[in-house]
């Protein structure tokens, strides 16, 4: 069919909705309600989504690439201590922040555990010794005091960090916050305790999990050397974003590659993506599956397209004898029909978005009201271009029955129907 015919039959389709406006309203009303289901759907959805994986990598270390050397190697059905493994310095963890696109963060890290005591209270507890960078990678603000600084860090200065839980244990009685300028014993040697860590909210006075920070080059005063090898730090660098965790892994390989021989044999890198992984693929089967539900409004609202335009046929049926008389051929009958069909699909469709947004608004609203979430509805182009191609694919779709039992109408019957 010509360009300039078809769309004289779309017009003319078009206009018979016009004509009839209470029909035109009933048949928009089913996929309206589909659609806005839909969309509000997909942007609640995308919306919690969106919280989630912030709250994911503020909260976590998915975006933590670590480069740690082989202490050990599995031979045997054992696992073999080695001593010939690359020590990383604060030299090396400076060099890959700045040579390796996408790290905004890097620390050396070594960790290890120790006594620590005030007064008559004694208690282990795990110690990571850091470079001062080791603030960009806490997840917990600091109640009390503040952390470390690079010059501390250089001096080596007698100072730690804890956590609240060993705060509280240490403190005994007395308010956590009072420790703050204490001196505590780590190992026998005195630190004075410069900050404590926000409560997490979860603190377990049964099963406390005692924390401390240290400068990294206390290590050597706090904690006994390995037997017959070095202190082994590792390097912790954090990428920008999450699509460019795999891009600062590679160029870590690459790094390692190029400063030692067999550079992936004695040290390696791991990533800690998989969690936000796991949760963006949970979130997009619910999306997906509770979209598939909501689908089912837009098959009802196709039902009632398909009825009213079989209403129509055999409403109009001399109208369409009247056009086959003067000259429409089938193709001409069954084009309009389908473009009235695909016309009452967008209007819904386009009324839906709007209302289908609103509805969203008002559902994330309650969420931020009554849990406190900051929890924002998201419409993104897929979800928008998802809502109007399913309405229009249902319109397509349904309204084709119609379309065809119009055009094959013929002409002398239809023009003798009353």
């Amino acid at each position: 069919m010509e360009p300039r015919v078809l769309l004289e039959n779309v017009k003319v389709g078009v206009e018979s909705l016009r004509i009839h406006p209470l029909r035109t309203v009933l048949s928009v009303l089913g996929i309206l309600i589909g659609s806005a289901a839909l969309i509000a759907t997909m942007a609640v959805s995308d919306g919690m989504m969106s919280f989630a994986r912030e709250q994911v990598l503020r909260n976590t270390s998915a975006l933590l690439v670590t480069v740690s050397p082989r202490t050990s190697v599995y031979q045997d059905g054992e696992w073999m201590p080695t001593h010939d493994y690359p020590i990383f310095t604060t030299g090396d963890a400076e060099a890959l922040r700045r040579l390796i696109p996408g790290v905004d963060a890097a620390a050396l890290t070594l960790g290890g555990r120790a006594s620590a005591s005030l007064g008559a209270v004694r208690c282990r507890a795990a110690v990571t010794f850091a470079t001062a960078g080791l603030t960009e990678f806490q997840t917990r603000d600091l109640v009390a005091g503040r952390f470390f600084s690079e010059g501390e860090v250089a001096r080596n200065a007698a100072v730690i960090v804890v956590n609240y839980a060993l705060a509280t244990e240490l403190s005994s009685t007395r308010s956590p916050l009072m420790l703050v300028g204490r001196i505590v014993r780590v190992n026998g040697r005195s630190r004075r305790v410069i900050g404590i860590q926000a409560p997490t909210g979860f603190e377990d006075r049964s099963d406390p999990a005692f924390q401390a920070f240290a400068p990294i080059r206390a290590a050597s005063a706090l904690m006994p050397t390995p037997a017959g090898a070095p202190f082994a730090p590792s390097i912790m660098l954090r990428a920008s974003t999450a699509e460019e965790v795999e891009d600062v892994r590679a160029a870590a390989i690459d790094w390692l590659s190029r400063r030692y021989p067999r550079g992936q044999d004695k040290a390696r890198v791991i990533v800690a993506a998989e969690q936000l992984h796991q949760v963006e693929l949970a979130f997009l089967i619910m999306k997906t599956f509770v979209a598939a539900l909501v689908g089912i409004s837009l098959l009802v609202g196709g039902i009632g397209i398909m009825n009213v335009l079989l209403a129509a046929v055999t409403e109009r049926t001399r109208e369409i004898g009247i056009r086959k008389s003067v000259g429409a051929r089938a193709a001409d009958i069954h084009a309009q029909f389908v473009a009235e069909s695909v016309a009452i699909a967008l209007a819904g469709a386009m009324a839906g978005l709007v209302f289908g947004f609103t509805v969203a608004a008002l559902v994330t609203a309650v969420f931020r009201y009554q849990l406190g979430a900051p929890i924002h509805p998201v419409l993104t182009v897929g979800s928008v271009l998802t809502a109007t191609l399913s309405s229009s694919l249902v319109g397509l779709v349904f309204g084709t029955y119609p379309a065809r039992r119009a055009a094959k109408l013929p002409p002398i019957e239809a023009l003798a129907h009353e």
